[in-house]
């Protein structure tokens, strides 16, 4: 069986859910809104050993017959039972504790999780995961990252154009640093900052899920394409960047990742970082790039075997 934890206003698991569901794949859906009325129980027996059981609906559901699981949680602290209320509010309090028994059974489980809590981890540090992204052959743009004022205005006047963006796995629009910015350049005491040197060329963001690889080429204005006019097309790698999108997604122990490339001028690939749970649906309702099917795919090949 397939668990799919998430919301269905979510693009990226409800497109794989549509996908799922139109092949007849055996398919539970878990809706991460009713986190506040969900439970789980744990029994004990000689025979059959643990055994979790899910409660949601007046539905039970073991999950010792999950063998496939994608997981994209939200905060339930955005939710609307939460307005008002203090983290240590019984609704809160119940809400954390089932997250954190799920996510404790998925990651301590058989099951094949896209992806497990541990190697999804890497996106929390973007210096850690730069290490790696170097270990698996990749260029990365020179990176500075200091909390010392002193020392990042050496390292912007010595590159010229950088950019600056969070050392976590916070959402930040990547800035380039400009004049404005130097003003304000003391406030990184208050917040390690990473810095990179700009690289011109051509962004690419390739989806990898198991040895299928789903690359899209990427015009825009703005440097942050996400937030520009932005034009996708779905283009074939050179075999050479193509094996070390495997190679590096082997690495970070995932099953599906998202890696961001550019391209130079001179035919030089950087990799700035990786995603380990991708916002695909812009990828593919951009380019045409079939990763939903893909994925539903790749789940459903990994329940039957």
């Amino acid at each position: 069986m397939i668990l799919l934890w998430g919301l269905k206003a979510d693009a990226p698991i409800n497109m794989v859910r549509l996908e799922l569901e139109k092949a007849g794949a055996d398919v539970f859906f878990l809706d991460h809104r009713k986190i506040f009325h969900s439970d789980i129980e744990y029994t004990f027996s000689e025979k059959t050993g643990i055994n979790c059981i899910l409660k949601v609906d007046g539905i039970t559901l073991d999950l010792n017959l999950i063998n496939i699981a994608y997981i994209r949680p939200y905060s339930f602290l955005d939710y609307p039972e939460m307005d008002g209320k203090a983290m240590d509010d019984p609704m809160a309090i119940k809400a954390s504790g089932f997250e954190l028994q799920l996510m404790a059974w998925l990651n301590a489980s058989d099951a094949m999780v896209i992806n497990k809590a541990d190697p999804s981890a890497t996106n929390n540090s973007k210096p850690y995961q730069l290490s790696l992204i170097h270990k698996a052959g990749f260029k990365v743009p020179e990176t500075f990252i200091s909390n010392d004022a002193g020392q990042v205005k050496q390292f912007l006047a010595r590159v010229g154009n950088a950019v600056y963006k969070s050392i976590s796995s916070v959402r930040s629009i990547v800035h380039e640093v400009g004049s404005d910015h130097l003003q304000f350049i003391d406030d990184v005491q208050w917040c390690p900052t990473l810095f990179q040197k700009v690289v011109d060329g051509v962004n690419y963001r390739v989806h990898v899920i198991g040895d299928e690889l789903f690359a899209v080429k990427i015009t825009s204005d703005r440097l942050d394409y996400r937030y520009g006019h932005t034009i996708m097309v779905t283009e074939g790698l050179p075999v050479e960047i193509a094996q070390k999108c495997l190679r590096l997604n082997e690495i970070l122990g995932l099953h599906f990742s998202g890696i961001d490339l550019m391209r130079t001028a001179d035919d030089k690939w950087c990799c700035f970082e990786v995603n380990a749970s991708p916002g695909y649906s812009y990828f593919e309702l951009s380019s045409g790039a079939p990763i939903s099917i893909a994925l539903a795919k790749f789940m459903m090949a990994a329940d039957r075997s």
